[in-house]
């Protein structure tokens, strides 16, 4: 049975989201107004918490008055808007002149072309099946007298349609103002509401996730509001004083559209540039709308949204262009206006559901895939030039030695734990591991470092339980070290304990080093540490766990020092061999 529900669970999911999309869309009546109030009260939070706690207004008060100045301030742009649209209209055949003269101009500068000689062939292929139709019969054909009638019935409907319209639209309107008044007022009931329908075992959860939610959005939209009013506001004096009619229309526009990311700016822009050229007669005042457009998009995008946005949306770019499609699709313009919002709550969401955590992860800013994944999937399918580059990027960020340890050295663990599940075949994780040792001494290894003379040397012996995957960090360590006078020497992994002893005894070194990635091979490290131990009581071991999240005790290795990572490595040559303490360069 709990196999059967494991087969169908994506179909289930995949079920839930058609079932979802097709009552989104379908009910699209109910819960356009019951998004765009939430909205609405997601923006207008911040300014009655203002009015309640800075002003002293109750509750109730700082919501009548928040509301009604709003809609009162909404309702006469959209009325300024309207009466400079039907002025708009009436004018436009008063710049047919220039229209046309422009269309002179552009078709002057066309003729000749290659434009113009892909329209003659165009216009050749069409009108190619009559003539031939023509000539096939030997008659013209008698063309049908067309009756033009005067309606006023026609008329009288398209003034039906208007009126109706109008009273669905002031009909939404009202319900959209009651809606933001009762959320408003009613805000602590619904969170408690929604808390107490999901229960009180998740109450962390669900606290984290609306507060996350309606901090994220209402700033999101309170920043975005601001802006986008500054930008409107700027574009009309600019317009203004370059002379370009209905310039409150244009700044209303373009501070309404710029709520849609990335598309609404370009249509802001071309409506005002295309009247432009209507409405001059010459190349300068064009040029000068082309200018402020440009050099107010640049002020806000560098300068402004930088400096007023505490955090973004939390939505990758793809992503919310994506979602902006999608939400296009199911509520048509309102959707438009109303995507990144919804994204944005839906991805908050998302990310403390653990059923919707594919969203978060799909729609989320920032990618959570560990950079030592990354750089193992890219030597995984042979881009050794991007892991490369990742790599030199890492060490430019946090510095060449946590490079080594946070990035080189686990994707070499993953690589050995792969190879060891029989995923991959020795000579790939060999090839692998040969190309990250490569990476850790070549490509971030500073050339500054190189070796200094020293009287006395003191001598290091390495016994490494894998060569390719322990070179990652033992030629990082040997070349870090160099600049102190430290002498390496390798004993083959091939080599038994025994022979270990042997070239302990023979070579007399300061400190024996004992390499050991995981996974695995972890018996065998502690049993050669023991057997050192037992035989060289005061000899100085290290075991090096390279990569290993969690360490031995050195009372259970009998070594002297149990290290996961090169910098606590090269810190316990420092103290043991009293060299000189100085920190890598980060680059």
């Amino acid at each position: 049975m709990e196999a059967l529900q494991l087969q169908l669970a994506p179909l289930i999911r995949l079920a839930t989201v058609f079932l979802t999309v097709a009552m989104l869309s379908m009910g699209r009546e109910f819960f356009i107004p019951l998004a765009l109030a939430a909205l609405f009260a997601f923006l207008l939070k911040p300014v009655v918490s203002f009015f309640n706690h800075k002003l002293h207004f109750t509750r109730s008060l700082a919501v009548v008055t928040v509301t009604i100045l709003s809609f009162s301030v909404l309702g006469a742009l959209i009325w300024g808007l309207g009466v400079q649209l039907h002025e708009l209209a009436k004018d436009l055949p008063g710049y047919r002149n220039t229209m046309h003269q422009r269309m002179l101009a552009f078709r002057q500068v066309g003729e000749g072309g290659v434009l113009e000689r892909l329209q003659s062939l165009v216009t050749e292929i069409s009108n190619a099946p009559a003539s031939q139709e023509r000539e096939a019969f030997g008659v013209e054909k008698e063309e049908t007298p067309v009756l033009i009638e005067k309606s006023t019935s026609r008329l009288e409907e398209g003034a039906m349609s208007a009126v109706g319209y109008i009273a669905d639209s002031l009909g939404i309107a009202a319900v959209v103002i009651v809606f933001v008044i009762f959320m408003l007022l009613r805000q602590q009931d619904v969170r408690n509401r929604v808390i107490h329908l999901v229960g009180y075992s998740r109450l962390t959860t669900t606290t984290r996730a609306l507060d996350e939610a309606a901090s994220r959005v209402s700033r999101y939209l309170l920043m975005q509001t601001l802006i986008n009013s500054v930008y409107g506001l700027l574009l009309a004096l600019g317009f203004w004083a370059i002379g370009l009619p209905y310039m409150i229309l244009w700044g209303a526009m373009a501070a309404i559209l710029r709520f849609v990311p990335y598309i609404g700016p370009w249509i802001a822009a071309i409506l005002p540039l295309a009247l432009s050229l209507a409405v001059f007669d010459g190349w300068t005042q064009p040029l000068l709308v082309l200018t402020l457009i440009t050099s107010l998009e640049l002020l806000t995008n560098m300068i402004l949204e930088p400096m007023l946005y505490g955090q973004s949306a939390g939505v990758s770019d793809l992503s919310l262009l994506v979602a902006i499609v999608f939400w296009t699709w199911v509520w048509g313009p309102v959707g438009l206006l109303l995507a990144t919002p919804l994204t944005v709550c839906l991805v908050v969401f998302a990310k403390y559901i653990p059923e919707l955590r594919f969203i978060e992860i799909l729609m989320g800013e920032k990618s959570e895939v560990q950079p030592a994944l990354l750089v193992y999937q890219r030597l995984l399918v042979g881009d050794i030039e991007e892991a490369e580059q990742f790599v030199r990027e890492s060490a430019k960020d946090i510095g060449q030695e946590k490079t080594v340890d946070t990035v080189l050295l686990p994707a070499a663990v993953h690589a050995r734990r792969e190879m060891l599940a029989g995923r991959l075949t020795k000579e790939e994780s060999k090839e692998i591991l040969d190309t990250l040792a490569t990476l850790s001494s070549d490509s971030i290894m500073d050339e500054s470092l190189a070796p200094s003379f020293v009287a006395k040397r003191p001598l290091v012996l390495c016994r490494s339980f894998d060569t390719a995957a322990d070179a990652i960090a033992l030629r990082w360590l040997s070349q870090t070290l160099a600049p102190s006078g430290v002498q390496w020497e390798s004993i083959p992994n091939s080599a038994l304990v025994s022979e270990v002893i042997a070239q302990v005894e023979e070579l007399k070194p300061d400190m024996v080093c004992i390499s050991a990635m995981p996974p695995g091979v972890s018996s065998t490290a502690q049993l050669l540490c023991k057997r050192l131990r037992h035989r060289f009581p005061e000899l100085k071991i290290l075991l090096a766990r390279w990569g290993a999240r969690r360490v031995e005790a050195t009372t259970d290795t009998g070594a002297s020092w149990v290290v996961s990572t090169t910098e606590s490595a090269r810190e316990r040559f420092q103290d043991a061999f009293h060299l000189e303490k100085t920190d890598l360069p980060a680059e």
